[in-house]
């Protein structure tokens, strides 16, 4: 059962799709259409979920359930990482990329986890870049710390000072 984002509690589930591009204006609203439809239909043993999505940055998808109202099973969830296989597969994107996104004000620049260090000696990622970071505790949390400053995530041993 589809419910809007905003209409969700703090406590709800969250997953996070990144992809490795930006949707034009026409993938945009198709995987808008897509999800709406996928998220009112989602379910877990036959009783309905209660979520929703948020695209961001046109690239990042958010997904959010209510698990207080039924709680997502192994299957679901399953259920709705084939959403994206589908995705995928129709629009040419892949959301599985396990680039680290740096958010530059309404957009990404991905950088390979291969070259995270060299893009933070270079000064291209600072302590106080913001990283869209793939993982949350809940809705709380998302709203409260994503993106996250790149000395706040997982990239924080990047910028520690050398003791002398």
């Amino acid at each position: 059962m589809y419910v809007e984002f905003q209409q969700l509690p703090a406590h709800a589930r969250v997953w996070i799709y990144q992809a490795n591009r930006a949707f034009n204006e026409q993938e945009n609203n198709f995987v808008q259409s897509y999800l709406k439809q996928a998220v009112q239909d989602w379910n877990a043993h036959g009783a309905p979920l209660a979520g929703s999505f948020q695209i961001r940055y046109n690239q990042i998808i958010v997904i959010a359930v209510d698990e207080k109202h039924n709680a997502a099973s192994g299957c679901s969830i399953d259920a709705s990482t084939g959403w994206f296989k589908d995705l995928a597969f129709q629009l040419g994107i892949d959301f599985f990329d396990r680039s680290v996104a740096l958010v530059q004000e309404d957009s990404l620049t991905l950088f390979p986890l291969l070259s995270v260090k060299q893009a933070v000696a270079a000064g291209q990622i600072s302590s106080e870049s913001f990283i869209a970071t793939p993982q949350v505790n809940d809705l709380a949390d998302f709203k409260a710390n994503w993106p996250s400053k790149a000395k706040d995530s997982w990239l924080k041993k990047y910028f520690v000072a050398a003791s002398v």
